[in-house]
């Protein structure tokens, strides 16, 4: 399998979020390591696992992580069955519910790895960015790339409130939102002069990614859930 190198970076975006002191993280969709090795290095984690599918990327991220889990979370139970003696203070969710069959559940599956206290980070792509308006309504057709928005790997897509009830229905509570713009899904594209504008006025539409900072709000419900989302596509 060939690595992505789009999933193999550092996420600052992400890390910022991880306030707490010795604390112990647990790193979904985890790639070759670049986040946890971080938080290792600056001393800010003291124990990071992670959970990767594609045995290349997890064989990178198994020199820095205390344990590496490879895993199909697409599997049910698979989370919650490999990891039974630990609960975490972060768990990092970023840019992996989107790839999977089932991402309320696994949300689920999540929220019951979090110590009492603690904090899932998720990042999610948004699919009310105005290149999906570009694309599919002015030139006509569906793009599938290697990264981006139009990932062809991405399974499930959301919009700001797609996401609000994906957290509620796994039992969390988001107490921070957060947005990173891009003009154009295209790395290349940077914002015209007046960008700011566009950001104020239709910050929606020039949302790339919506990052989310969630704690455990009790059970989970199931209102709203999707009545296909236990059912593999």
């Amino acid at each position: 399998m060939t690595m992505n190198e789009s999933y193999t970076g550092l996420r600052p975006d992400l890390l910022k979020h991880v306030t707490k002191k010795k604390c112990e993280v647990l790193d979904l969709g985890c790639a070759t390591g670049a986040n946890g090795k971080w938080l290792l290095d600056f001393g800010i984690a003291t124990l990071v696992e992670g959970v990767e599918y594609d045995p290349e990327m997890a064989s990178q991220a198994a020199k820095f992580y205390h344990r590496i889990y490879n895993l199909d979370l697409n599997s049910e139970h698979a989370l919650l069955d490999a990891i039974t003696d630990k609960k975490f203070d972060y768990i990092l969710l970023g840019d992996i519910l989107e790839h999977l069959h089932d991402p309320w559940k696994t949300l689920s599956s999540a929220r019951m790895l979090l110590k009492p206290e603690g904090n899932a980070i998720i990042s999610i792509p948004n699919i009310g960015h105005i290149d999906t308006l570009i694309h599919v309504f002015i030139k006509g057709y569906w793009p599938y790339n290697d990264r981006g928005i139009f990932d062809r790997t991405h399974l499930r897509f959301f919009t700001l409130q797609n996401i609000k009830n994906l957290v509620k229905i796994a039992g969390l509570e988001a107490v921070v939102i957060e947005r990173n713009f891009r003009y154009r899904d295209a790395l290349n594209k940077e914002f015209p002069f007046y960008g700011v504008i566009l950001k104020s006025l239709f910050k929606n539409l020039y949302t790339f990614q919506y990052i989310l900072v969630c704690k455990n709000s009790g059970s989970p419900t199931s209102d709203h859930l999707p009545t296909h989302s236990l059912s593999h596509i």
